[in-house]
């Protein structure tokens, strides 16, 4: 063989290692940026919970209605959690049943329960009671 055949094999075997740590790298981009999507996806979905449950004082009897935060926080729950069909489904019911007696209260709880589960958090230890029992002020408090 010449020396001119030698630099085309070798030639050939240096594109062929760099279309394959050009592939390589490409897909670990992309991995990178799906963890990152879902990364930010949880912690919307996170940040949705938390200011409902931040702001659940303002859904009980003597509040209600004095701070629009909770239902700004459920109605982009909406959204945050499509692709969830528990959630929607809790959102859907307690919607359905918001203002009747004895309803909310079962419904905030199956709702915050399967939110909690769509955004990867364990609420095994809590009870509905407390779910549905806030840190409230004083004034509120009957």
């Amino acid at each position: 063989m010449e020396v001119s055949e030698w630099l085309s094999i070798l030639s050939l075997l240096i594109a062929l290692v760099s279309i394959c740590v050009a592939v390589y790298a490409t897909r670990q981009a992309r991995k990178l940026q799906a963890n990152q999507w879902s990364r930010s996806e949880l912690e919307l979905r996170r940040d949705v919970l938390r200011r409902i449950l931040g702001y659940r004082y303002r859904l009980t009897d003597g509040l209600t209605g004095t701070d629009g935060e909770p239902f700004v926080a459920l109605n982009e729950a909406s959204v945050v959690f499509a692709g969830f069909p528990e959630v929607i489904r809790a959102l859907k019911q307690m919607h359905g049943e918001l203002g009747q007696a004895g309803r909310f209260y079962p419904n905030f709880a199956a709702l915050i329960r399967a939110m909690a589960v769509a955004a990867e958090i364990s609420t095994e230890d809590l009870k509905d009671d407390f779910i549905d029992y806030p840190f409230k002020p004083l004034s509120a408090r009957s």
